[in-house]
């Protein structure tokens, strides 16, 4: 009777650890943040608006300058020539909005891309992090309420992240 109870205690621990599941938890905004890859784009990214943001600059002081002087004119204009004044202004404004609003889809895209890029490679080594250390789950960061910090990988997945050189399809914008 000892002996079976005995065998009967050794085999539901032996089960219940080797049925255990293996997980571990990565923050997925925080490995895409800390990509030298992605960091280099912003650079890149930087570099090229440069010459566009002070263009960008004197138009809007130019477009402030005249509507100001459009204000200056009400008293001296009749009303069909300041609604004509007006027009010409509000068409400058609108395609300096439009130029503007299309300078920015044109660099977040870019960034969207890249950050695309960037997660498909995270999935990756997610996936041979998962083989070689046999973990049976990987939960985003943002997916569960609380945990122990040494489930953790960001610092190995980054690391590996890093080493891996992403070639960047930038654009410059036109």
């Amino acid at each position: 009777m000892k002996i079976n109870f005995f065998f009967f205690i050794i085999f539901f621990f032996y089960s219940i650890t080797s049925n255990s599941t293996n997980i571990k938890v990565v923050d997925m905004q925080i490995i895409i943040d800390n990509s030298e890859s992605l960091k280099s784009l912003y650079n890149l990214v930087e570099n090229d608006q440069k010459q566009f943001l002070n263009n960008f600059k004197n138009e809007e002081a130019s477009l402030e300058i005249k509507l100001s002087e459009i204000n200056e004119l009400k008293m001296i204009l009749n009303a069909q020539e300041l609604d004509k004044e007006i027009d010409i202004y509000n068409e400058l404004l609108n395609n300096f909005n439009y130029r503007v609003e299309k300078f920015n889809i044109h660099y977040d895209n870019q960034i969207n891309i890249h950050k695309n890029i960037i997660i498909n490679k995270v999935v990756d080594l997610l996936k041979e992090y998962s083989l070689e250390n046999n973990v049976d789950l990987i939960l985003d960061a943002n997916n569960y309420i609380l945990s122990n910090n040494s489930i953790n990988i960001n610092d190995f997945i980054t690391t590996k992240l890093n080493e891996i050189i992403i070639e960047s399809n930038f654009e410059k914008y036109k």
